[in-house]
């Protein structure tokens, strides 16, 4: 079973502002409680920014037809309990110029653990909704703002590449420590291992590409860039084989 949470269950009409309308309803029957944990389904996680990773307070997320809803804090986090089971349709309201719909499948007796991310500087994107510690997770930008808290590598996030508009991304690779070896119409990655020089590896939103292809991509439209020099820091999700021996960059494009 899934972590239990406070007998805290906020209501409210979904279309008005939460600052008014957040009542908390204490169910204080200990019999009660229990039973309702077992049949019902909880939903927590995150909201951040798909420019720089922060967390973003204020977005109201909410199961609809169910008048239950949680408000991110200053952390970004939420968390609902006391939910239906089966497939319900998640809602994420923020402010007055975002409302969004996904679809998501809740299990009695668990949690279901979500990272959104949301460009709250162009809102016409759609938010990005995964569940977290999932492949699908990882192998997207959400996986690459929980990669950067590591400490491992080199990460440009797109507030990072903002600032570099125009640049190619041969630049941005040589700026991280990455050789760029050129020949005649191409130009390769390289990293180092047994004091010989390695093509990197090369990832485009988790599908590997042909390391000659880097050049073919523009700096401003990535969202995030990782890069591993040494090939024990890539990610287990990005390893094949002893290709990762020479390491990785990783290019996640804009939605």
């Amino acid at each position: 079973m899934g972590p239990v949470y406070h007998n805290i269950v906020k209501r409210g009409p979904l279309l008005q502002t939460s600052q008014h309308l957040l009542s908390l309803v204490l169910i204080g029957w200990a019999p009660l409680v229990a039973h309702a944990q077992l049949d019902s389904a909880r939903l927590a996680g995150s909201v951040r920014s798909s420019i720089n990773g922060l967390p973003i307070p204020g977005v109201m997320i909410a199961v609809r037809g169910t008048q239950i809803f949680d408000v991110t804090d200053s952390a970004g986090t939420f968390a609902l309990g006391w939910l239906p089971s089966g497939r319900q349709k998640l809602r994420i309201l923020y402010q007055d110029s975002l409302s969004y719909e996904q679809e998501i499948k809740l299990t009695a007796g668990k949690t279901l653990k979500l990272s959104v991310l949301l460009d709250v500087n162009a809102v016409e994107l759609a938010p990005i909704v995964v569940e977290a510690k999932s492949i699908r997770a990882e192998r997207s930008l959400a996986g690459f703002y929980d990669r950067r808290k590591w400490g491992f590598g080199r990460f440009y996030t797109r507030q990072d590449l903002e600032r570099r508009r125009g640049l190619p991304l041969e630049s941005l690779l040589r700026e991280s420590g990455v050789s760029v070896g050129c020949r005649t119409g191409y130009c390769l990655p390289l990293g180092w291992t047994g004091g010989r020089a390695c093509v990197m590896s090369l990832y485009l939103d988790a599908g590997r590409m042909a390391g000659d292809q880097f050049d073919l991509i523009r700096v401003d439209e990535l969202a995030g860039v990782e890069v591993y020099k040494r090939g024990f820091d890539v990610p287990v999700e990005f390893q094949w084989g002893t290709g990762n021996a020479c390491g990785a960059i990783l290019l996640w494009s804009r939605y």
